[in-house]
């Protein structure tokens, strides 16, 4: 399980993804219809976010103990310890079909599913964990219209939409445990000795997964400064999560070269980007719901070898 190119933890993949497509190409225009099946193993430790502030330096009155439930320690480890799989995966389709003559060429495509967030280009996330550790798959959509319009043999005019969408998948009840433990400090000619201490932190029913109608997006709209002239700031304090983002694209190639010496091209294309995130009211009366929005010109120019 543990992914040895990645060493920041353990590899989700439980095996290859498995694709299957049939395609058709009958007199007018070509059709697919796909399918996703999509793998995911995590190793689940209930046992290991465990503890008492019963023993600490300075006990509250009233401790908070939160115990194992195999054996009703409160030290972690990895007792019950178990892998939990889950099976993902979607269902798509796509058409192309000229227009006109063949003057004009429209497609479309379209794909949903649990745990395929990857499989588009905004590289949504497959999963989210539950508060007990286990893994839940964050349900997508994607979807690509495209308009292609042959003017003549050397120019071609493109319009092209596509969306990518995640639902929710939010929960409460998470809880963490800090233990802070300071050395003791012993005596000096001028200073008395210092006990060493233990201060335990209990973070209860806390929020998570993705979407969280709970998160906190009221700093996504704060642009803070920069800690200094070369690192920029990670702005206010945004949860963000995508609920949806998408991208409108118009553009031209023009081939005003193609000959014995090769072939020359340009081409120039602006893209329309908008990013939209689900609601989060951080436990007040309002939501806020973080949008941004991207312009882009990209200029192009290729030769082709003959």
């Amino acid at each position: 399980m543990f992914n040895f190119v990645d060493t920041t933890g353990y590899s989700v993949n439980k095996a290859p993804d498995i694709i299957i497509k049939a395609a058709a190409d009958p007199r007018y225009g070509h059709y697919e219809l796909f399918g996703i099946i999509s793998t995911f193993r995590n190793r689940i430790y209930p046992c290991g976010v465990v503890g008492t502030n019963a023993k600490d330096t300075a006990p509250p009155a009233t401790t908070t103990t939160i115990a194992c439930s195999v054996d009703g320690s409160t030290s972690p480890s990895s007792i019950g310890a178990f892998n939990d799989t889950r099976t993902g995966g979607g269902l798509g389709a796509s058409l192309r079909v000229p227009l006109f003559t063949k003057k004009l060429d429209l497609a479309v495509k379209g794909v949903a599913g649990d745990g395929i967030g990857r499989y588009g280009s905004a590289q949504l996330a497959d999963l989210t964990f539950r508060p007990d550790g286990t893994q839940a798959l964050i349900r997508t959509a994607h979807g690509l219209g495209e308009l292609e319009f042959h003017a003549n043999p050397k120019l071609d005019v493109y319009a092209y939409f596509g969306a990518e969408y995640a639902w929710r998948a939010a929960y409460q009840g998470y809880n963490s445990i800090t233990v802070t433990k300071t050395p003791a400090i012993p005596a000096t000619t001028t200073t008395p000795a210092i006990a060493a201490t233990t201060t335990t932190t209990f973070k209860l029913n806390q929020i998570g997964g993705y979407g969280s109608p709970f998160a906190n997006n009221s700093g996504c709209s704060t642009e803070n400064p920069p800690t200094n002239q070369l690192t920029p700031s990670g702005g206010g304090t945004c949860a963000g999560d995508t609920r949806v983002i998408m991208e409108g694209t118009l553009g031209f190639w023009h081939k005003f070269y193609q000959g014995p010496k090769g072939g020359l091209r340009w081409g120039l294309q602006y893209s329309y980007f908008t990013r939209n995130g689900w609601s989060g009211n951080n436990n007040t009366a309002v939501g806020v719901s973080p949008k941004a929005v991207e312009n882009g010109v990209w200029t192009s120019f290729r030769y082709y070898l003959p």
